[in-house]
C-alpha cells in the first residue's frame, strides 16, 4: 500500500465497518451483501499487512463454522464480536501507521505525513523544492492548499490548480538559517511572536502509546472494559501511567505503573463505576502518560464513546479519536486557591514561572457564564476554571500580556453561551 493512498483505504474501511449488519450476518453466515463487505475487508488488509488479512479471512472462517453448524448463539454472537473487534482495531493501526516511501532515484523524493483531530498534513522533498499539502480530515472531496517551496529564493508560492489557502493558513512564516537554526514567526492579530524552533524537541522516534482492543465483560461483581495499551513507537515506553479521564471526572488504577518495549502491549482493566455506567460523561478519554529512556514525558490519549447497550441497562465504551502523543513540560503552572464565590463571578488563582520570576494571576467566571453552561456542580465550575485558566494563562504569557482576566458574556458571540457545546467554544478560542 503507497502512503498517498492509505487515506482512501482507511476511509473505505471505516465505511465497510458501520455499514456491516452484524445481525443479519449473525442470522444468515451465507448473506451475500454482507460477505462481500468482509472480502473488500480483508482485501483492504492483506494491500496493507499480508498477516493482517490472512487473520481476518480466519476470524471470518472461524465465525462462518460456528454460525452455519452450531445453535449455541453466545458462541456465534462471540466470534462475530471477536471478529468485528478485530476490524476496528486493524483500522486504527492502519490509520496512525507512517508509511515510508522509498527514494526514487529520478527525483529524491520523501514523504512525511501528519495530522491533528481537524487537519491532515503532508510534506514531499521533490528535487530540492519542498511541496507541503494541507486539508481538513472531513473534507470528503479531497480540497486541500498545496504549498511549494523553492530552494534557491526560498519564496513560498501556492500551486494554482489547488484550493486557496485563506480558509486554512493564517501565515506561512518559518525561516530555516544556514547554520541549521529554526526561526518561526507567528501573528495573532497586530501582535507577533518570534521564537527559536528546538529541533531536540522532536519526537519522531518517541514511544507511542497506543490504546486499543476494547471489550467488555460483565457479571455478578460488575462490569469491566478491557483496554489494550500497545508501543507502536520505536523506543522502549517507561513509568507508564494510565487512566480514565472526562470532563470533571478521573479514574486512577491502584497499580504500580508499568513500561513498555516496542511492539509490546498489556491489557488494563477499568472496572466500570455507576456514573459511567448510566450517565454520559463529556469528553471521556483514556490517557496515557509515560516516559522515553532520556527522561522525557509524554501525553497521549484516545477518546471513549459510550454506547448503550442492546437492552438499554447501561452503556459500554468504544475506541474513538487517536491523539498522537505530545511533550510535557512542567511551566510550573498551578492552581493555589479556590474556586472562590466573589459577587457575580467565581475565581481561583494561579501561579507560573516566568523570565521574570513566579507570578500570581486571578482567573474568573462569571455567574451568568456558568449558569448559561449549566455548570452548577462544585466539580463542574472547578474543571472549567482549571481548563480556561491553563489555556488564558498560556495565551497571556507567550503574547507577554500576564492579566487577571474574567471570562464574561459581553465579551462572546451568543453561540458560545449555550451548554456544553458553548463551553467548548470558549475553550477552544483560546
Amino acid at each position: 500500500m503507497k502512503a498517498q493512498e492509505k487515506p482512501k483505504y482507511v476511509q473505505e474501511a471505516r465505511e465497510l465497518l458501520d455499514s456491516i449488519n452484524i445481525d443479519n450476518l449473525i442470522k444468515n453466515p451465507n448473506t451475500l451483501q454482507e460477505i462481500k463487505k468482509i472480502n473488500r475487508l480483508i482485501a483492504i488488509f492483506t494491500n496493507f499487512s499480508f498477516n493482517d488479512g490472512q487473520e481476518l479471512r480466519r476470524l471470518f472462517l472461524v465465525f462462518q463454522k460456528w454460525a452455519r453448524s452450531s445453535t449455541r448463539t453466545g458462541t456465534i454472537q462471540n466470534r462475530a464480536v471477536d471478529m468485528m473487534q478485530f476490524i476496528d482495531q486493524k483500522i486504527e493501526e492502519m490509520d496512525v501507521y507512517v508509511i515510508d516511501e522509498p527514494i526514487e532515484s529520478s527525483r529524491d523524493r520523501i514523504i512525511k505525513n501528519l495530522k491533528n483531530e481537524k487537519l491532515w498534513f503532508r510534506s514531499s522533498l521533490e528535487g530540492k523544492d519542498l511541496h507541503i499539502l494541507i486539508g481538513e480530515r472531513e473534507d470528503k472531496h479531497g480540497e486541500h492548499v498545496h504549498l511549494i517551496s523553492d530552494s534557491d529564493t526560498g519564496e513560498i508560492r501556492v500551486h494554482a490548480e489547488d484550493k486557496s489557502p485563506k480558509d486554512l493558513i493564517e501565515r506561512v512564516a518559518v525561516i530555516t538559517t544556514k547554520s541549521g537554526a529554526t526561526i518561526g514567526v507567528a501573528q495573532y492579530g497586530v501582535k507577533t511572536t518570534m521564537e527559536y524552533i528546538d529541533k531536540a524537541s522532536d519526537n519522531s522516534n518517541a514511544p507511542i502509546l497506543y490504546a486499543t482492543g476494547i471489550r467488555r465483560s460483565g457479571g455478578p461483581s460488575g462490569q469491566f472494559e478491557y483496554i489494550t495499551i500497545k508501543n507502536i513507537g520505536k523506543e522502549i515506553a517507561l513509568d507508564i501511567h494510565w487512566g480514565i479521564r472526562g470532563f470533571a471526572y478521573e479514574w486512577r488504577p491502584s497499580e504500580e505503573p508499568f513500561e513498555l518495549e516496542l511492539n509490546k502491549d498489556k491489557e488494563v482493566v477499568f472496572p466500570m463505576p455507576q456514573d459511567v455506567l448510566s450517565e454520559v460523561i463529556p469528553e471521556l478519554n483514556v490517557i496515557m502518560e509515560y516516559k522515553d529512556a532520556n527522561g522525557k514525558t509524554y501525553f497521549t490519549r484516545r477518546e471513549l464513546i459510550q454506547i448503550k447497550v442492546p437492552s438499554g441497562a447501561f452503556y459500554e465504551l468504544k475506541a474513538g479519536t487517536f491523539y498522537p502523543p505530545s511533550i510535557l513540560v512542567d511551566d510550573g503552572l498551578r492552581l493555589i486557591s479556590g474556586p472562590a464565590d466573589n459577587s457575580d463571578r467565581v475565581e481561583a488563582i494561579f501561579k507560573i514561572n516566568t523570565k521574570e520570576g513566579v507570578k500570581k494571576v486571578m482567573i474568573g467566571i462569571s455567574r451568568t457564564f456558568l449558569s448559561v453552561w449549566g455548570f452548577d456542580a462544585p466539580d463542574a465550575i472547578k474543571q472549567a476554571l482549571l481548563e480556561l485558566g491553563h489555556r488564558k494563562i498560556r495565551r497571556m504569557v507567550k503574547e507577554n500580556s500576564l492579566n487577571d482576566y474574567v471570562f464574561v458574556t459581553s465579551d462572546f458571540p451568543l453561540d458560545y453561551h449555550g451548554g456544553f457545546g458553548g463551553y467548548k467554544k470558549v475553550r477552544d478560542s483560546i
